[in-house]
């Protein structure tokens, strides 16, 4: 390694260019890169969407789902096959293994699509086949309000043209909009009175609304072009249209039908704090910088409603993903801001100014350096970037500080610079390149981490590798320079602590001494208390734990009441409902904003399409952690109480987490062998769960059908008259749906023009049975003489998955439950109920959501932890070539569990699958360094001769300020969030508390206690351990060689002169040396 410093001390200059570059790249890399809020990752979820307009559920099954089905079903790397088919719409989920890339998956789905549309009916309309990218969400919202919403209308869509122009916009959606329409409301008994048959009347009128291009006509100097321009402007144009004659006389559709503009009956409303409004929902592409969009957009909109908004009109913006990344990012830096000036104090008292200059410069330059690669990798800085910056803050002086020590050391040796720095850097060389891939070994099992959740949190590893790897480039390539340039020699210990500690703190280092060498003296007892400790803690945990979570539970910024009532219920009906749930909101100062949609799909991906007038939604919008006076979460407890007895529909009222998404808490899939006893399954399932104590929220996804008129045909006299049930039934649905036969312009937008029966009449069936078809002759027939309606129940919404029907009943659990004793207690009881034949035959209930998400985060965080331990392993047998002196070192990682379980216990935390266990995974590359730094100075001295004894002194003696500031620097850098308490350098004030510091919190503390109570047994209870197990290693070398070589080696002799300390020793090395040779 010596060969890395040697080039960099001889070519200073090119190093200071290089630093230099590194600090201008790395400052404009921070300043271009994208900030989001969380990683935009992509992951090879494929859906795809196919309508099937006005068709039930059972239909879009049939027709649409199963023939698809059956030709992804077999797709190579797919993992999960899933379905949803509603009323209009078929739904199909395809989930591949990671090893699959989102590219591939698409091409193999869109190739088994082509297949399977052969089998479509001829209806359905385009298909929609896309990946879940977290990145489209909306990033913004828009709520225009004050006046009445035909006024509200245009200006949306107007706003909408210009919002989709802003660069990086990838669309925006509109809530709440009324679309304007002519509509030809056709008059029944006149049409019949005329003998007129509609598919005439439609031919008739299709035909007259064309502009047509008849070519050019040359007149010699010119070619003007001959056009015909007879598309409808108004509906007057419509209304004088002559559509048929009789006797002669012309009769017009005014005559038949009445043309007027109107509006299409909505499709979903919005509010703004209860007042009627028209939402912009915006959407990003992939990769752009949110905040640099939303700065546009808000810009923007203040600009119009200064310039062009009539003066009752107003808006509000609410989801503004920028707030948050903004507040997100403000809490990172300063908690990174704040670590590095504590780090830096404690550098500057333990190593004097200069030094610590040295030592503190590796951390701006290697985060410099990591924004350059970062920016060159397509990355983005979310709050996983940010916050393992926070994580390495401490961890990157680490090299500094042994580096910069012993070159200090070195220097006053008295030995010229260059020969110090040379010297200095090149005896700890291969220890913190030791250290650093024991810390990099541990993070990389991580990066193969697998799930969405894997690709989340895979930002995590990434960052602190290359972070890490950075500061090591730093430690031997420019603080060896930095130190041939500016270190000066000084006394022994001059300056800072170190100086303190050369005059006052010899009692320290006294007391340190004493307790080791009497720890030395009896080291079996010291190991075996090292290890009663650990069993201490362990028992204290189960006995004061707080139990296990997936995710830390945080007060939230943004919460939701989703209203979801039966398939068919009215979008007046659920608006009703949502108008409930707003009087009842609690008064509160803590909420900043409320918004209401009606008829979208309730923040539900996968069923944002189709009839969704049976849902709604309320969302609140809370104030910044710094601004609340109360808890959003005690808030949504009181308000869940509060909508408890809303009848009509299935209200859950659930909090927006930060983080990757998860299933509910409780989550039960309920399947069948025969399909009819499935609804009788699911209902004895939710009667069962709704029993334990704790769940809350509880809800399943069955729909009941909503009811519809059956319309039978008389397939003999259809056939007799030259029809059929599809031409039947395209003509009743043209009635009740109504007929385009194109399409007007009205400013910048195409207009429908439609036609269908008035309200009044197709809602009345004995209105459409008298209403005259068209049959092959076009003549005029009566639709009841071919078909009668009878009133029936329908299916609802229809789920499937892996080709069979399921339903699932899911629940939440009261803030601060253990969920996973919930989920114990619910499979209890649905066992006891299984063995007691409550269920069907054949019923069989699987726990998924985020038992499953938990169940395999778990699992791979604990073959993480193996590999990694492997890997250190590896990494540490080749340094020390000694696997006893590895398992030494390791014995550290073991050791740093007492220090988690006091952290989980002290700040009564849950044991957080996620955030813990990340944080033992980090530990066992972390708390091995200061060993590895140990361990290789005793065996220095041992091979200049010293006794072992007292070289694992000297070793502790020696080494204790770098193995402690090392330590301490680590857990200074997360201090700020392990207190929840950090200085902002940009409005210099002290901020307690953010909504992203609680969420990484578990992990910070587990890290820093873990390493602390490490790091003070590792300068014990490592030299003790070395001891005990060097002479016992000498002990089996010379009964080796005695029973087996028949001669003694120097080693042999060494032992026997060596000075034996402990009893159960001294009797080992007696009973030894009376063993007679050979």
């Amino acid at each position: 390694m010596r060969i890395f410093t040697d080039i960099a001390v001889r070519q200073r200059s090119a190093v200071a260019v290089l630093v230099l570059a590194i600090v201008i790249m790395g400052v404009y890399s921070y300043a271009v890169l994208p900030r989001e809020s969380q990683p935009d990752i992509k992951v090879p979820l494929i859906t795809v969407v196919v309508p099937l307009p006005e068709a039930a559920p059972e239909d879009v099954e049939n027709n649409i789902t199963v023939p698809l089905e059956r030709q992804l079903k077999n797709l190579k790397g797919l993992d999960e096959l899933s379905s949803v088919s509603s009323e209009g719409v078929s739904i199909t989920t395809c989930k591949f293994l990671p090893s699959v890339t989102v590219e591939e998956a698409l091409q193999k789905v869109r190739e088994k699509y082509n297949i399977a549309k052969t089998e479509f009916p001829a209806d359905a309309e385009d298909e929609t086949i896309s990946e879940l990218s977290f990145s489209e969400f909306p990033i913004i919202t828009i709520s225009l309000y004050g006046a009445d919403l035909s006024v509200l209308q245009p200006l949306a869509e107007k706003m909408k043209d210009e919002l989709e122009q802003v660069p990086g916009v990838l669309g925006v959606d509109l809530a709440g909009n009324l679309e304007p329409q002519i509509e030809i409301e056709i008059n029944p008994e006149k049409l019949a009175s005329f003998r007129l048959p509609v598919n005439q009347l439609i031919q008739t009128l299709s035909g007259e609304n064309v502009d047509i291009s008849a070519g050019g006509v040359d007149t010699g100097n010119v070619k003007p072009s001959v056009r015909l321009p007879g598309a409808f402007k108004t509906a007057e144009d419509v209304n004088s249209i002559v559509v048929y004659h009789v006797e002669g006389r012309p009769i017009y559709l005014r005559d038949v039908a009445t043309a007027r503009r109107t509006y299409k009956e909505p499709t979903s409303y919005a509010r703004e704090s209860g007042k009627p409004a028209v939402s912009l929902s915006v959407r990003k592409r992939a990769g752009e910088n949110i905040i640099l969009i939303t700065e546009i957009i808000k810009r923007g909109i203040a600009e119009a409603k200064a310039q062009r908004f009539p003066v009752e009109i107003n808006y509000t913006i609410s989801g503004d993903q920028s707030d948050q990344i903004k507040a997100m990012v403000s809490d990172l830096e300063n908690n990174v801001l704040s670590g590095l000036v504590l780090v830096l104090l404690c550098v500057f008292f333990a190593m004097g100014l200069r030094n610590a200059m040295f030592v503190s410069f590796a951390i701006p330059l290697s985060m410099l350096m990591t924004f350059v690669i970062v920016k060159m990798m397509g990355m983005t800085l979310n709050m996983m970037v940010l916050f393992s910056l926070v994580l390495a803050n401490g961890m990157l002086v680490d090299n500094a500080i042994v580096v910069i020590e012993n070159i200090y050391r070195h220097l006053n040796m008295g030995k010229p610079r260059v020969t110090a720095v040379l010297d200095g850097t090149s005896e700890v060389a291969w220890p913190i390149t030791t250290s650093t891939l024991t810390t990099l070994a541990a993070f990389g099992p991580m990066l193969f981490w697998p799930g969405i959740i894997g690709d989340f949190m895979s930002y995590l590893p990434l960052t602190v590798i290359i972070v890490l790897t950075c500061s090591l480039f730093v430690a031997l390539v420019v603080n060896p320079v930095m130190a041939v340039l500016f270190m000066k020699r000084t006394a022994h210990g001059e300056g800072g602590l170190a100086s303190y500690f050369t005059r006052t703190g010899t009692v320290l280092v006294g007391a340190y001494e004493v307790t080791l060498r009497r720890l030395l003296a009896w080291p079996k007892t010291t190991v075996i208390g090292g290890l009663v400790l650990l069993v201490l803690s362990f028992m204290m945990l189960g006995a004061l734990g707080k139990g296990v979570e997936f995710f830390p539970e945080v007060e939230p910024r943004v919460a939701n009441v989703t209203i979801t009532g039966p398939d068919g219920m009215s979008l007046e009906t659920s608006d009703k409902l949502a108008r409930e749930i707003e009087k009842r909101l609690p008064k509160s100062e803590d909420i900043e904003s409320i918004q209401t949609s009606v008829g979208t799909g309730g923040g539900n991906f996968f069923e944002a399409s189709g009839d969704q007038s049976h849902r709604a939604t309320v969302t609140l919008h809370f104030k910044k952690d710094s601004e609340r006076k109360g808890s959003p979460t005690q808030y949504l407890e009181q308000l869940r109480t509060l909508v408890a007895d809303i009848p009509g529909a299935e209200i859950e009222v659930k909090k927006q987490d930060i983080g990757p998404p998860t299933g509910a808490k409780v989550n039960i899939e309920v399947s069948t062998e025969n399909q009819a006893d499935l609804v009788d399954a699911a209902r004895k399932v939710r009667a069962i769960v709704a029993e334990v104590p704790d769940v809350v929220d509880l809800r399943d996804d069955h729909r009941a059908g909503k009811p519809e008129f059956k319309l039978t045909v008389d397939r003999q006299k259809a056939a007799l008259m030259g029809m059929n049930t599809q031409w039947i039934g395209n003509f009743v649905k043209m009635l009740i749906n109504g007929r385009r036969i194109g399409g007007y312009d009205e400013g910048t937008e195409e207009r429908d023009i439609v036609v269908r029966l008035p309200a009044a009449l197709r809602n009345d069936p004995t209105v459409l049975e008298s209403i005259l078809i068209s049959d092959l002759m076009g003549n005029p027939v009566p639709l009841s003489t071919v078909a009668r309606f009878d009133y029936v129940g329908g299916a609802g919404s229809l789920r499937r998955k892996e080709s069979r029907r399921i339903i699932t009943v899911s629940s939440g659990v009261t803030a601060g439950t253990d969920e996973n004793v919930v989920r114990a207690e619910v499979l209890k009881r649905l066992e006891q109920a299984r063995a007691g034949g409550v269920f069907p035959a054949g019923t069989q209930f699987r726990f998924t959501g985020e038992s499953e998400d938990q169940a395999e985060a778990a699992t791979f965080l604990m073959q993480a932890f193996v590999v990694a331990l492997l890997l250190i392993g590896m990494i540490l047998v080749a340094q020390f070539n000694s696997a006893l002196q590895t398992t030494i070192v390791m014995t550290s990682v073991i050791m740093s569990f007492i220090g988690v379980n006091l952290s989980l216990i002290l700040h009564s935390q849950k044991f957080g699958i996620i955030m813990t266990g990340i944080g033992v995974v980090s530990l066992a590359g972390v708390v091995v360094n200061n060993a590895i730094v140990l361990i290789d100075f005793i065996n220095i001295k041992i091979a200049e001769g010293m006794d072992v004894k007292e070289a694992c002194v000297q070793a502790g003696k020696t080494r204790m300020r770098p193995v402690l500031l090392t330590a301490v620097t680590t857990m200074l850098g997360l201090l700020p969030m392990v207190l929840g308490i950090s200085f902002d350098f940009f409005t210099f004030s002290w901020i307690f508390g953010g909504d992203s510091v609680a969420w990484w919190k578990p992990m910070a503390t587990a890290v820093s206690w873990g390493l602390a109570v490490a790091t003070f047994l590792t300068t014990l209870y490592v030299p003790t351990l070395y001891l005990m197990t060097y002479r016992v290693s000498l002990l089996f070398q010379r009964l080796f060689a005695r029973f087996v070589q028949g001669e003694e080696t120097p080693v042999v002799q060494q032992v026997a002169a060596a000075e034996v300390n402990g009893k159960e020793l001294e009797d080992a090395y007696r009973a030894a040396s009376e063993v007679p040779q050979r």
